[in-house]
């Protein structure tokens, strides 16, 4: 059968797009659309995507089922995830005139924003909050990706990775109130700064009035890993600094930054960094382990 151009625009929606990015053996890109799905009841039944998709639910019914076989149901205002290579199923009332948006990426890009929590992928559905804002922003991306030339597509991708962004803070079950919001920056703060000096956070909640275990927990659920874990992150950014700048030698900067000797510092250094201290900063010798 001869498949004429004419027939091939009622298969090919103009509001679907998936834009490859890279060499030829690349299976990384951006993609985005709206589908409406009247009528439809078996939408994908133990599917097993290659890509990562974010789908939003803008009108209809329907349920979500994961790789353990948990139902969810799925209505107006609500987000479910396709993550690459995790079967899943979702059904769809046929008389609930349904209508979706989707937000699409390759599976590498999509474990990069997941190890950045841009994407949650333990949550599988939930809330997210829709708006003209949001949806102007998808039908814009849509819009860009079908017209743009090859050498514009990286900036695309910047595009589709801030509408994640905005989506992630959009599907957050608890909005941070301004108490929380105060809280987390002046702990931040405080997690940030002299290293030199312990930090009892048990104490700095007690004189501000906060719940010890409330503040882990909201810390935890907003900045994504434990107080204690992010004052080590960001005591070894500070440590990154200190290297790539000339002026201090590395028994020196381990004692700016708290360590009780070199020797600590250079092994805790190399088993997050996944390089020596003395190699990061001349750059020879040794290659980054993963």
């Amino acid at each position: 059968m001869t498949v004429t151009a004419e027939k091939l625009s009622h298969w090919v929606s103009p509001t679907l797009v998936y834009r490859s990015i890279g060499w030829d053996e690349s299976r990384e890109g951006i993609g985005a659309g709206f589908i409406c799905k009247r009528g439809v009841s078996r939408d994908n039944v133990n599917l097993v995507f290659p890509r990562y998709v974010l789908v939003i639910v803008v009108n209809g019914r329907g349920t979500y089922i994961d790789a353990g076989g948990i139902e969810y149901p799925l209505s107006e205002g609500m987000f479910f995830q396709r993550l690459p290579g995790v079967a899943h199923s979702n059904f769809i009332d046929p008389e609930s005139d349904w209508q979706e948006y989707y937000i699409e990426t390759g599976k590498r890009l999509y474990d990069a924003l997941r190890t950045m929590r841009i994407i949650d992928s333990d949550k599988l559905t939930g809330r997210i909050r829709i708006d003209a804002a949001l949806t102007n922003k998808i039908d814009r991306l849509i819009t860009q990706l079908k017209t743009a030339g090859e050498t514009e597509l990286p900036e695309l991708l910047n595009d589709g990775i801030a509408l994640l962004i905005d989506c992630s803070r959009r599907m957050r079950k608890e909005p941070v109130d301004d108490n929380d919001a105060v809280m987390l920056a002046q702990a931040c703060e405080l997690l940030a700064a002299d290293f030199q000096s312990p930090v009892n956070l048990a104490d700095f909640c007690r004189r501000h009035g906060w719940g010890y275990e409330r503040f882990r927990k909201v810390f935890r659920d907003r900045i994504g890993i434990s107080p204690g874990k992010y004052r080590l992150r960001r005591r070894l950014d500070a440590s990154c600094e200190l290297l790539s700048a000339p002026g201090l030698s590395i028994a020196e900067i381990a004692a700016v930054l708290g360590y009780s000797s070199q020797y600590e510092f250079s092994a805790q250094f190399k088993r997050y960094i996944g390089i020596a201290p003395k190699f990061f900063r001349s750059g020879t010798r040794e290659a980054v382990r993963r």
